[in-house]
C-alpha cells in the first residue's frame, strides 16, 4: 500500500529510518527499526461508503456535481490527477447485519469491496440511532451499542480483505428529526461513542464529523430536515473530509528503546495490528520484535484521530563484546572449537570466540 501511495504522487517520497540500540545491559539484543513515511498524501482510489449523508440524498442531480464525494474528487485531483472517488453512498441504511436496512444487504455493497480501494471513508451510524426507542430496556440499549460496534469492525477487516486500504471511520454528524426518530442526543450519547469504540479497537482513522458539522453552527449546510447537507453542506463535508486525508502522514520516532508518537491530546499504541491495553502515553518502550503503530488524538476539541505509519522493529544477533566474560568460559570455548569442525551463531556465522550469553550452533 505505501509504495502505491508513493507512486502516485510527485511530491511523495519515503525515507528510511534504521535505528540500532541496546536493549540489555550486556548489549545482546540489538533491535533494528524500519519507519515509512510519506510526505505528501495521495488517496489512489476512494470509496466513500455510507449513508444518505454520502449518497447526496436531496440534492444530487447527473451528473453529480452536489454530493461530498463529488467534491471531494475535485479537491484530490487538484494535488494528485490520478485519483479516483467512488460514491457507494446508499439512503437509509444501517451499519448493523441484523437490521432490515443494513448495508451489508445493500446493493452498493459488494461493489464497495470489489473496488479495492486504496481509501476508505465509512459514513455510517446515523440511521442506527432509530434503534434506540424510548421504551427500550439499558439491556437492549446496551445489546444495540454492542452490534454498531462489532458490526463497524467487521466492515474494517472486510475491506482489509480485497486490498489493504487506509481506513477512515466517521463520527455521526448533527441531527434532529424528530419524525425520523434520528435525534442528535442519542448519536451522541450512543451511537458515536459506539463507533469511535471501533475505530480504536482497529486502529483505523477517525474523523469527527459531528465536531465540524452541525446546523447549529451553520444552519446553511442543512437541508430543511436538519439531517442532511445542502449543497453547501456537502462542499464543506469534503473539506473536513480533505483536511484529515492530508493529516494521514505521521509517523512514530524512535529513540534508544523507547518509541515516541507525532504531538498530539491523547494517544493508544499497536503492536502487530493489536490494541496495547493501557499503552496510552506519549511514548512507549518496544517490548520485542513487531509492527508498532499509534492513533494519536490530533485536536483538542474534537474526537479525531489519525493512525500512524507502522514502524517495524526487528530482533537481530548483537555481538557486542563482553569485558567481564570470565576466561576459563573463552578457553572452554577455544577447546570444543579444536574438536569440532565448526561453530555458528543464530546468523548462521562462523564464530571463532564465544560471548557471554551468546547461543552456539554446531555443524
Amino acid at each position: 500500500m505505501l509504495s502505491e501511495r508513493e507512486t502516485s504522487s510527485d511530491f511523495s517520497f519515503s525515507v528510511v529510518y534504521i535505528y540500532l540500540m541496546v536493549m540489555r545491559m550486556f548489549g545482546i539484543i540489538v533491535m533494528a527499526a524500519v519507519a515509512a513515511s510519506v510526505s505528501a498524501f495521495a488517496a489512489g482510489k476512494v470509496a466513500c461508503v455510507g449513508n444518505s449523508i454520502t449518497y447526496g440524498y436531496g440534492i444530487v442531480s447527473w451528473p453529480d456535481q452536489t454530493s461530498y464525494p463529488h467534491h471531494l474528487q475535485e479537491m484530490l485531483r487538484g494535488d494528485a490527477p490520478g485519483d479516483t472517488v467512488e460514491n457507494f453512498g446508499v439512503s437509509s441504511l444501517t451499519v448493523r447485519k441484523d437490521d432490515q436496512a443494513s448495508y451489508w444487504k445493500g446493493h452498493r455493497f459488494a461493489p464497495a469491496i470489489e473496488f479495492a480501494a486504496d481509501t476508505v471513508i465509512i459514513e455510517l451510524g446515523t440511521n442506527d440511532s432509530k434503534a434506540y426507542a424510548q421504551w427500550n430496556t439499558p439491556a437492549q440499549n446496551a445489546a444495540v451499542d454492542s452490534a454498531i460496534t462489532s458490526d463497524f469492525e467487521a466492515l474494517i477487516d472486510t475491506f482489509q480483505v480485497k486490498s489493504k486500504p487506509h481506513v477512515f471511520i466517521c463520527l455521526a454528524p448533527y441531527v434532529n428529526n424528530v419524525d425520523w426518530n434520528i435525534l442528535d442526543t442519542t448519536v451522541v450519547k450512543r451511537v458515536n461513542p459506539a463507533i469511535l469504540r471501533a475505530g480504536l479497537e482497529k486502529g483505523v482513522n477517525v474523523i469527527d464529523l459531528h465536531s465540524r458539522f452541525s446546523a447549529l453552527e451553520n444552519p446553511s449546510w442543512y437541508l430543511s430536515d436538519m439531517v442532511h447537507p445542502s449543497v453547501e453542506g456537502a462542499k464543506h463535508l469534503a473539506e473536513i473530509v480533505y483536511a484529515h486525508l492530508q493529516m494521514d502522514t505521521l509517523h512514530v520516532t524512535q529513540d534508544g528503546s523507547t518509541l515516541k508518537a507525532p504531538k498530539g491530546f491523547g494517544y493508544q499504541w499497536y503492536k502487530d495490528g493489536r490494541l496495547l491495553d493501557g499503552d496510552t502515553l506519549e511514548t512507549l518502550t518496544v517490548s520485542g520484535e513487531g509492527e508498532y503503530k499509534v492513533s494519536v488524538k490530533v485536536d483538542e476539541k474534537s474526537l479525531s484521530r489519525i493512525v500512524t505509519a507502522p514502524l517495524d522493529v526487528q530482533e537481530t544477533t548483537g555481538l557486542k563484546p563482553n569485558a567481564h566474560a570470565g576466561e576459563m568460559r573463552e578457553k572452554s570455548f577455544a577447546n570444543s572449537l579444536r574438536q569440532s569442525k565448526q561453530h555458528f551463531d543464530a546468523r548462521g556465522r562462523a564464530l571463532e570466540k564465544q560471548r557471554k550469553y551468546q547461543k552456539i550452533y554446531s555443524k
